[in-house]
């Protein structure tokens, strides 16, 4: 065999040291060139080895920039490395990355404009105990979309027929049961459907969630054509139904205990989970990310959950810009996690775990964090410590000594929190619409600033949550300032109430003492509406409503406000200091 071609192979398997021509690294710029890399490793097929390489260079030699040609660059899961990943909400899963930047330093990655298109389960971008790391400059899509979707040709008591075209292939087993997979036959588990108006390519008027399960018996029609046998399924023919996936197993870009990271100029067409999620990272700067279906495919699903979430992040989080857009769940949840205590050993010790299967193997217990301890019924503070040491025992539970006694009262089943270093959020000039559920979901206890947006969300557009029954999401906000936003006809969908809302877990009879969220300052800004309320809160403390204008619309849906009634504007349940001017629709 060759010379050449024997060190071209020791190179792949990284047997030995590579050596960079000048065509490849600019060390004046410390730029590295994937031109070089994309002629020299993989295939047209898999692009996958040309990265791997480049990011061991980049390591290597100190790179600070890594720049693409534009093009159309493929990925699939054959030459990279499965590890196990926690990435909160989205699951414990064995992974795989192509962009996998863990311990990378103040490196830029400038997509030139390209598309990155993803062939089966592999995550585009893994941002971890990284640091200054800059995305800009592309786009990502999947030849295969995790979630499917097809069009309701008929409608009766006990069927519904669906019609899917070629993006979508299926097969349906012995047993009578609808499969997704792919031309390789990697299957795209389901588990529910969600109605779609392809016209206004935004979930279809009042549509529900239909949590069926892929247990539903079905016949093949042929050409593309199904029928779902099941009693009482929901649709209007012409719609689109949406199969939503069973597993959040493929974000697009994570960010796991990092800082100084930036999203400038992205488009995600779809991830097989959320879009970007962010856990234990500090300052994210998000300018112009583009969250949307791709034009000239029969879709009407961006990203297969949240467009984007942050979980115990830090410092700054801003989104400026961007536009998120039919995806399958919210536009953004900032919150961070509950723990439930299962027990306390001893003066200073506890035993703690995580109810919430989407977050194990989160772990916040690094020696000198604070806690709180709060009641999940009341949500309301009552202790405080700081962790001296901790250890995990399993996926989801951990072992925390305390660094002083165990606060009084503590019981099994009460729930503690990382307290005091949350994230100041700016989000400005954007974009939210089309998808399943709500926009923001506020939970930072730092200052939030929320403004120059425009929202027309099927639920609430910006809820305030935070639960320690269920979802186990740490929130209560504390300053938030919502101004000059325009709120397009929101709540023509069943998430939540109002067009501001409340939605944490308080029970009823601690509403008038909790105060779990406080001082909301809501000015200037332009509620369209065509139903009542546009707040509707409980146990808020400090409401100021001030200089903003309503307009009763019936253009685009049913209204049932009309000019000069104002009587159902606000709902609010055992709040206090609730202040607003003279207010009526116009």
């Amino acid at each position: 065999m060759k010379a050449a071609k024997l060190l071209a192979i020791a190179l792949m398997l990284g047997m030995v040291s590579p050596l960079v021509s000048k065509a490849q690294y600019d060390k004046r710029t410390r730029t590295l060139n994937m031109a070089s890399y994309l002629s020299l490793y993989g295939t047209e097929a898999d692009r996958s080895p040309a990265v791997v390489r480049a990011l061991q260079d980049c390591k290597r030699l100190g790179a600070r920039r890594m720049v693409f040609p534009k093009g159309k660059w493929r990925f699939r899961p054959d030459s990279l490395t499965r590890m196990m990943t926690h990435i909160s909400n989205n699951g414990s899963y064995m992974r795989c990355f192509a962009f996998d930047l863990t311990g990378q330093r103040q490196l830029e990655i400038d997509g030139g404009g390209s598309l990155f298109l993803f062939k089966g389960y592999v995550c585009p971008f893994y941002v971890n105990r990284a640091q200054g790391i800059t995305l800009r400059n592309f786009k990502v899509d999947y030849v295969r979309t995790f979630h499917s979707e097809g069009h309701i040709e008929a409608v009766s008591d006990s069927a519904m027929d669906v019609r899917f075209s070629q993006e979508y292939p299926y097969s349906i087993d012995e047993r009578g049961r609808l499969h997704f997979v792919d031309d390789e036959g990697t299957e795209y588990p389901w588990y529910y459907l969600l109605e779609y108006d392809p016209a206004r390519m935004e979930t279809a008027y009042m549509v529900r969630d239909q949590w069926t399960g892929a247990d539903i018996p079905v016949k093949d029609l042929g050409q593309g054509r199904v029928r779902l046998h099941r009693q009482g399924l929901k649709g209007t023919v012409g719609n689109v139904m949406s199969f939503g996936i069973a597993y959040r197993t493929v974000p697009a870009i994570t960010l796991s205990d990092s800082r100084d990271v930036s999203i400038l100029n992205v488009t995600l067409h779809h991830a097989g989970g959320m879009g970007v999620v962010a856990q234990r990272t500090r300052n994210i700067m998000i300018d112009s990310l583009f969250v949307m279906p791709a034009p000239g495919k029969d879709r009407v699903n961006s990203v297969a959950a949240d467009a984007t979430h942050f979980v115990n992040c830090s410092g700054y989080l801003k989104i400026y810009h961007s536009v998120m857009v039919n995806q399958t769940d919210d536009a953004s949840n900032i919150h961070g996690v509950y723990y439930r205590i299962v027990d306390a050993l001893s003066d200073r010790r506890l035993c703690v775990e995580i109810a919430n299967d989407a977050q194990h193997g989160f772990d916040i217990f690094s020696p000198g964090v604070k806690l709180e301890f709060a009641s999940p019924k009341s949500l309301v503070t009552y202790g405080h410590a700081k962790v001296k040491s901790a250890y995990r025992i399993n996926d989801h539970k951990f072992m925390v000594t305390l660094a002083a006694d165990i606060p009084a009262g503590v019981k099994a089943g009460d729930i503690i929190a990382a307290e005091g270093d949350y994230p100041e959020v700016h989000i400005k000039n954007c974009y939210f619409g089309g998808n399943r559920a709500r926009g923001l979901l506020l939970g930072s206890r730092a200052r939030m600033l929320i403004e120059d947006n425009v929202f027309r969300t099927p639920g609430t557009a910006l809820l305030l949550e935070g639960d320690g029954r269920y979802w186990f999401e740490q929130a209560g906000v504390r300053d938030v300032v919502i101004r000059h936003n325009t709120f397009d006809n929101c709540n023509f969908g069943v998430w939540n109430r109002g067009t501001i809302g409340c939605g944490s877990g308080i029970e009823r009879e601690y509403y008038d003492r909790s105060f779990y969220n406080r001082n909301l300052l809501i000015e200037n800004n332009k509620f369209l509406i065509h139903r009542a309320p546009v707040l509707y809160l409980y146990s808020v403390d400090g409401i100021t409503f001030r200089g903003n204008t309503i307009v009763a619309d019936g253009k685009k849906y049913p209204c049932s406000v009309k000019p000069g009634e104002s009587d159902a504007l606000f709902q609010l349940v055992d709040c206090k200091n609730f202040v607003h001017d003279d207010v009526k629709i116009e």
